[in-house]
C-alpha cells in the first residue's frame, strides 16, 4: 500500500525573464527536469494547468531534459513526473505576456511512498536575452490610480516615457514620446493583432475618443521601449503589446460607477470663475463557462460622460475688448473721436463671444470574447470590439485647460466609431512545433463637423479664430485586414521562430482645409478720408481694421479634398533563442519590412520630376542581437546587452499629401490688400472669393483667374528612405536577499531618418 505525503523543498529555481523570443500575444514556460546528481532526466512526463480554465498542456522532456510550452498569459501550475522518481509540482506561477518563466525540477529516487514535492518561493532574476520593457499587469491597471480610465497612460510608468511635446492638448493627438522619439513612431499590439491606424499613424481611434478598451478588460500589457525580438516592429519608439481578459470556470463579474465633479476640488487659478465640470464612468463586466473546461465567455461594457466647458477669453487673457486710445504720435491706438462709437461697437461685439460654452464628450466601450479548447491541442479564441465617441464642441476640448482663444464657431462636433473582429488560432502540431493564426479585420471611421461655414476670420492680439476652422470639416474612413502567422519550434539548445504579416489596408480621406477662405486682419495702413487700403497712409491697428471692414490678407484654397492613400504592409522574421550553456544565452534574429503604396491618383508635374511618386523600398532588413550572460547561481549577477535596427511606418497622411498637392489640379491664393493688382480682385468682406459647399468634394477657382495664385507641389525626396532607428542597451541586474531586482540600465538611441 502506498501513502502519499507532501512536503516543501526549495529545490524549484523559478526565473522570469521577459524573452523578445515570445509572440506577441503569449508568454511560455520553458525547464529543464535533473536528478539529485545534476544528470538529465528525458522522457519526463509535464503537465501545465491553467488555474482559470482547467485547460491542460502536456509535453515529454527531451534527450537533455529540456522542455518548452508557449502559453497564453495567465496563472498556472506545473507538474512533472518520471519512472522512478517522485513527481514534483510548482506552486501556482504567473506566465506574464511576452515573458518566459524558467523550470528548474530536481527530482529524487521514488522510495516505498510517493512523495509530491512543492517548491518553496522563487527566485526572481531575469537571465535570457531581452528587451527593455515594463509589465502593467492586472492590478496595476485595476489599483493605479487613472484620471479618465486610459490604461495605455499607464505606459508613463515607464522609463523614459514622457508625454509627446506635440500633443499635450486635445487640439493635437494624446501621443505617447519614448526616449524622446515621436509618438507616431510607436506600434500597439492587442492580442497579437495589429491595432494601429494607418492614416495618422496613431493607435485605433486615435486619441479622440477617450478609449479602445475599458481598463475592467485588460488583462495586462507590456511595454517594451529598446532592442525587442525580431517579431516586433513596425516602430522606433515603442510596442505596446495588449492582452484582454477571457472567461474561466467561474462565474464572475464587475460593476462600477466613477464621478468626478469639480464642485469636490479647487479653482483653476488662471480664471476668473470655477467652470463646473463633471466626468462619469460606469459599465461592468461579466465572464465565465458555456461548457466547463471547454467554452468560455467574457464581456464588457464602459460608459464615459465628460462635461467640461469651453471657455473663450481673448489673447490678452481677458473677457473682455476695451480700445486703447492713442497715446503719442508711435502709440496710435485703436480709435480717434471720428470713428470711437464704430470701434467700441465691434469690441462689443467681440465681447460678446467670450465666455462659457457648454461642450461633451460622450462615447462608449463594448467587448466580447469567446475561447474555445477545440481539442486538446487547439484553441480557437474570437473577440469583437467596439468604440463609440460623440459629443458637443469637442473637436478642440481639453477637459484639463478649457481655455481657448478661439470663438466658439471655430469649434465643432466630432464623432468617431471603430469595429474590430480578431480570431486567433493556436496549434500544437506537435510537442515541439506550435503555431498561432492571427486574423483581424477592423474598420475606423472619423467625422467632424464644422459649427459653421462662415469665412474664418483671425484678429492678431484679439482671437485666433472666428469662423469655420481650417481643419474642418473633416471625415477619414480606414478599413484593415490583419494576417499573421507565428510559427515556434523548441529544441533542446535552441528555440526558433520564424513567420510573417500583411496588412492591407484602404483609406477614403476628405480635408478641405482652408478652402471656405480665410481673413487677416493684421495692421493695415489706409487712406485717412476713404479707409481704402494702400502701402502708406493711416495706421488701422487690427481691432480697428476689424471694425472698418478691412482686412489686410485674404487666403484660399482650391483643388480635390478628398483622397485615397492605400497601402498595404508586409513583414518577415526569424529568430533563434540559443542556450550556450547554463550561464549564457544569446538571441539572434532578423526582420524584412516592405511598405507599398497606391498609385491611383497620382499626377506627376512634368516641371518637377519627383512629384507624383511614391518610395518603394524591398530591402529593409533589420537584424536583432541579445545576450545575457549570469554570474553565480543562487543570486546571480545578469549581464544582458541588445541591438537592433527598427524601421517604422509611413503614415498615410503624408501620402495624402503627394495626391492632393501636385501643383497641377490644386492652387492656392493670397491676396494682400494693399496691393493695388490684388485690390481690384480682393473680395468683399464677409464674402469668400469663391463659396463653395461645405462638404464639397472639389472647390475651384474661377477660370482665367491668375493673381496672387500660386501651385503647391509635395514629393518624397529622390533619395527618400524609409526611417529607421538604431537602439542599444546594456542592462546589469543582481537580486539582493532581501530586495526584489533592482536593475540598471543604460540606452543609447540614435536615429537616422
Amino acid at each position: 500500500m502506498f501513502s502519499t505525503r507532501i512536503f516543501f523543498l526549495p529545490v524549484l529555481i523559478l526565473l522570469l525573464s521577459p524573452l523578445a523570443a515570445q509572440d506577441s500575444a503569449t508568454g511560455a514556460i520553458h525547464g529543464t527536469v535533473l536528478d539529485s546528481t545534476g544528470g538529465r532526466i528525458a522522457q519526463a512526463s509535464i503537465v501545465v494547468v491553467n488555474a482559470a480554465t482547467g485547460t491542460r498542456y502536456t509535453a515529454t522532456s527531451d534527450a537533455e531534459g529540456g522542455f518548452a510550452f508557449e502559453l497564453p498569459p495567465g496563472e498556472y501550475s506545473a507538474r512533472v513526473a518520471a519512472q522512478g522518481m517522485s513527481p514534483q509540482v510548482t506552486p501556482q506561477l504567473h506566465v506574464d505576456v511576452g515573458a518566459t518563466a524558467d523550470l528548474k525540477f530536481v527530482l529524487t529516487i521514488a522510495g516505498a511512498h510517493e512523495n509530491v514535492t512543492v517548491s518553496g518561493a522563487p527566485a526572481l532574476v531575469e537571465t535570457q536575452p531581452s528587451a527593455v520593457s515594463t509589465l502593467l499587469d492586472e492590478r496595476a491597471v485595476s489599483d493605479l490610480p487613472l484620471n479618465g480610465r486610459r490604461f495605455s497612460d499607464l505606459a508613463l510608468f515607464s522609463p523614459g516615457v514622457t508625454k509627446d511635446p506635440r500633443s499635450l492638448t486635445s487640439a493635437t493627438n494624446g501621443d505617447l514620446s519614448f526616449a524622446g522619439i515621436r509618438g507616431f513612431q510607436n506600434t500597439t499590439l492587442v492580442d497579437g493583432g495589429d491595432y494601429n491606424n494607418a492614416f495618422f499613424s496613431q493607435a485605433r481611434g486615435r486619441y479622440r475618443a477617450r478609449y479602445q478598451f475599458s481598463t475592467e478588460v485588460v488583462q495586462e500589457f507590456r511595454v517594451s521601449t529598446n532592442s525587442y525580438g525580431a517579431e516586433q516592429g513596425r516602430a522606433g519608439g515603442a510596442v505596446i503589446n495588449v492582452v484582454t481578459k477571457s472567461g474561466s470556470n467561474h462565474l464572475h463579474g464587475t460593476v462600477f460607477y466613477y464621478l468626478r465633479d469639480s464642485s469636490f476640488g479647487a479653482s483653476n487659478p488662471f480664471l476668473a470663475f470655477k467652470p463646473h465640470n463633471r466626468q462619469q464612468q460606469l459599465g461592468g463586466t461579466i465572464g465565465g463557462p458555456i461548457k466547463r473546461n471547454k467554452i468560455f465567455f467574457f464581456a464588457g461594457f464602459d460608459q464615459h460622460i465628460f462635461h467640461s466647458p469651453n471657455v473663450v477669453e481673448f489673447l490678452n487673457g481677458s473677457s473682455q475688448v476695451v480700445p486703447q486710445a492713442a497715446t503719442g504720435p508711435y502709440t496710435p491706438g485703436d480709435y480717434e473721436a471720428t470713428d470711437q462709437a464704430l470701434v467700441f461697437a465691434a469690441a462689443a461685439q467681440l465681447t460678446s463671444l467670450a465666455g462659457e460654452y457648454p461642450a461633451a464628450q460622450i462615447g462608449n466601450s463594448s467587448y466580447a470574447k469567446l475561447d474555445i479548447n477545440l481539442t486538446p491541442r487547439h484553441q480557437l479564441s474570437l473577440r469583437l470590439n467596439t468604440t463609440r465617441y460623440w459629443g458637443a464642441n469637442n473637436v478642440f476640448l481639453d477637459p484639463a485647460s478649457p481655455v481657448t482663444y478661439d470663438s466658439i464657431s471655430n469649434n465643432g462636433q466630432e464623432v468617431v466609431a471603430t469595429e474590430t473582429a480578431a480570431l486567433t488560432l493556436t496549434s500544437s502540431f506537435t510537442p515541439r512545433w506550435i503555431s498561432h493564426l492571427r486574423a483581424q479585420f477592423s474598420r475606423d471611421r472619423q467625422q467632424s463637423y464644422s459649427n459653421t461655414s462662415d469665412v474664418l476670420v483671425k484678429i492678431p492680439t484679439i482671437l485666433d479664430g472666428v469662423g469655420r476652422s481650417n481643419l474642418l470639416p473633416r471625415q477619414t474612413r480606414e478599413h484593415r485586414l490583419h494576417l499573421a502567422e507565428t510559427l515556434s519550434h523548441e529544441g533542446s539548445r535552441n528555440a526558433w521562430k520564424l513567420g510573417g504579416d500583411a496588412l492591407l489596408t484602404t483609406i477614403y480621406d476628405f480635408f478641405p482645409s482652408q478652402q471656405s477662405g480665410e481673413y487677416l486682419f493684421y495692421p493695415v495702413k489706409v487712406d485717412p478720408f476713404t479707409f481704402q487700403p494702400m502701402q502708406g497712409g493711416l495706421y488701422l491697428s487690427p481691432l480697428r481694421a476689424y471694425a472698418h471692414e478691412v482686412p489686410h490678407y485674404y487666403l484660399q484654397n482650391f483643388g480635390s479634398a478628398t483622397s485615397n492613400p492605400n497601402t498595404n504592409e508586409y513583414a518577415a522574421f526569424a529568430q533563434d533563442t540559443i542556450r550556450v550553456s547554463n550561464h549564457l544565452a544569446v538571441n539572434l534574429g532578423v526582420r524584412w519590412d516592405l511598405q507599398t503604396f497606391t498609385t491611383a491618383g497620382l499626377l506627376s508635374n512634368p516641371l518637377f520630376p519627383p512629384s507624383g511618386k511614391v518610395p518603394f523600398q524591398p530591402y529593409n532588413f533589420a537584424p536583432r542581437a541579445g545576450l545575457a550572460y549570469s554570474f553565480g547561481n543562487t543570486r546571480p549577477l545578469v549581464v544582458r546587452a541588445g541591438f537592433g535596427i527598427f524601421y517604422v511606418r509611413i503614415p498615410q497622411i503624408y501620402n495624402s499629401v503627394i495626391q492632393s498637392e501636385n501643383g497641377i489640379t490644386d492652387s492656392s491664393l493670397f491676396l494682400n490688400n494693399t496691393n493695388y493688382y490684388d485690390h481690384q480682385v480682393f473680395p468683399a468682406y464677409p464674402n469668400a472669393l469663391v463659396s463653395c459647399p461645405l462638404y464639397s468634394a472639389t472647390c475651384a477657382l474661377p477660370a482665367g483667374f491668375t493673381q496672387g495664385v500660386t501651385n503647391n507641389v509635395a514629393a518624397f525626396a529622390p533619395n527618400f528612405v524609409t526611417p529607421r532607428v538604431q537602439q542599444a542597451n546594456i542592462t546589469l541586474e543582481k537580486k539582493s536577499p532581501t530586495t526584489p531586482p533592482c536593475p540598471c540600465r543604460c540606452s543609447r538611441f540614435t536615429a537616422n531618418i
